[in-house]
């Protein structure tokens, strides 16, 4: 179930920040590459339905993001529940909303919701983060603050600004302990033992990391028909179970992830286009799925971690009834992204593969 959630809300974001209207990309209805049994090797890129990018040498930032780290250290402690009462002092990480105001009437780009600050690192103007000290989870409170006379925004500059604080959540010196368990003394510890967690585990997945970025220098030519109207079951069957989870229609969970009917067909072409190009890199590179790291990856993709103690039949079934009805196919696209992470080079600045 949890991983039905995972994967529709990843669905959402590719379709939020790729969607550019009806797809203009051909529908093949031919036998040549459509009909193959799950998990059946073809080169697509041969039979000329797609071009691939380069896949060997790429380069993947592994260097984590600040916010995520931000965000892992404060679900680490509500996972624990781990919590504290203290006053926010210099050195704390809190979690804040907040609204600026001058004369009562609200100023542009002086407003935000769910941001972290580092309490004293002067990411934000001195009267800023001193009036977040003192304050407490939960709290809200406004405090006057004048901006320096020569700061970058000089609509701001010199200007003093009322700022509605409300604090959401805090890491303390007290939490970062407790979480743990004695191995870090204080915030800044805690925050480089998460960083350092985040970055191996981003090494580990480089080639989910460097995906997209690869996929945009592949070229789609067409689409093979059946396998777009399969896809297209398979995206609404998730999104329904999602829904039913979630107490909602299906039409209720796309309006609120603003999506519609034609979202749905592009993530299921996206679908597509990630399976051709998954077999293409397997065809070319003779690479192959074992049972065992087949259902490695059905055990990972359906959420579960710890000991393995469901036969790889269950597992198949449960994926097929959750997510899809090709699960060989949608794990040889973990097997390919693999691959391309195993020949990337890691970088700790900004990624290019043009």
């Amino acid at each position: 179930v949890a991983a039905v959630a995972v994967v529709a809300a990843l669905s959402v974001f590719f379709y939020k920040e790729n969607k550019s209207g009806s797809s203009d990309k051909a529908v093949t209805n031919t036998d040549e590459g459509d009909n193959l049994a799950d998990g059946q090797i073809f080169d697509y890129e041969k039979a000329g339905y797609i071009s691939l990018g380069k896949y060997k040498g790429l380069s993947v930032d592994v260097e984590p993001e600040v916010d995520d780290i931000y965000g892992a250290m404060m679900d680490d402690a509500t996972e624990n529940e781990v919590s504290s009462k203290d006053a926010i002092k210099s050195g704390d990480v809190v979690n804040i909303d907040f609204t600026g105001k001058k004369d009562g009437k609200k100023i542009d780009g002086t407003s935000a919701e769910d941001t972290y600050v580092w309490v004293g690192k002067g990411e934000y103007i001195d009267d800023f983060e001193n009036g977040i000290i003192g304050m407490k989870k939960g709290e809200k409170k406004t405090v006057d603050c004048t901006f320096p006379s020569d700061y970058d925004e000089e609509d701001l500059a010199g200007q003093t600004v009322q700022f509605t604080i409300t604090v959401n959540d805090v890491v303390n010196d007290t939490i970062a302990k407790k979480v743990s368990d004695n191995k870090c003394k204080n915030v800044q510890e805690y925050y480089d033992k998460v960083k350092q967690e985040q970055k191996e585990d981003n090494i580990s997945n480089k080639g989910e990391l460097v995906w997209d970025s690869f996929k945009e220098t592949c070229e789609a030519k067409s689409v093979p028909e059946n396998m777009l109207a399969q896809s297209k079951t398979d995206v609404n069957l998730m999104y329904t179970n999602f829904a039913e989870m979630s107490g909602m229609t299906l039409d209720e969970l796309l309006e609120s992830f603003g999506m519609d009917e034609d979202g749905v067909s592009e993530i299921a072409e996206d679908s597509v286009i990630d399976v051709m190009i998954a077999k293409s890199i397997m065809a070319k590179e003779n690479l192959t799925m074992d049972d065992t790291t087949y259902k490695n990856k059905l055990w990972t993709a359906l959420g579960y971690d710890g000991d393995d103690e469901k036969s790889l039949s269950d597992l198949e079934k449960e994926y097929k009834e959750s997510q899809g009805s090709h699960p060989k196919n949608d794990m040889m696209i973990e097997v390919a992204k693999d691959y391309i992470g195993d020949q990337a080079k890691v970088s700790d600045g900004e990624t290019t593969n043009e």
